[in-house]
């Protein structure tokens, strides 16, 4: 672990959240009302399938992408994008026109804030280390 740099352990301990949070989201919902309202939450932060499903997958994707600088960059722009977007969902429910598909609270609406600078850090970061890689690369030829 020493070889990686601060992008590649923030995008492992953030991937590590998302995946633990959705096993842990799985085992408390189940597959039941995979897109619906519920009271069903792990630690006060509200959660269902649909939640779970996308912490997983996006989760896992940071954690392969990890290794490689040019893989995190893209997967984890695409990682905040999506996750600020579900922030800025989160943040409509509080309409009574928006339905709660995602099921959000205020509490699973800052892990998804959380998640997004996250991953837009570890994308901007890994872009800056390959930055730095050519131009040492140059520097040394």
């Amino acid at each position: 672990m020493n070889r990686l740099r601060w992008p590649q352990k923030l995008a492992i301990s953030t991937g590590a959240l998302l995946v633990l949070w959705g096993v842990a989201g799985f085992f408390v919902t189940g597959l039941s009302s995979f897109a619906g309202e519920s009271d069903t939450s792990i630690l006060l932060l509200r959660v269902n399938p649909l939640q779970n499903t996308l912490h997983l997958v996006f989760g896992a994707a940071l954690l392969l992408a990890a290794p490689r600088l040019k893989a995190l960059s893209g997967v984890g722009l695409l990682t905040a994008v999506l996750f600020l977007a579900i922030f800025g969902l989160g943040l409509a429910r509080y309409d009574d026109q928006v339905v709660n598909f995602l099921n959000v609270n205020p509490g699973s609406n800052a892990l998804h804030l959380f998640a997004g600078f996250a991953s837009l850090a570890a994308a901007q970061g890994a872009a800056w280390c390959r930055q730095c890689d050519r131009a040492a690369a140059l520097k040394a030829a």
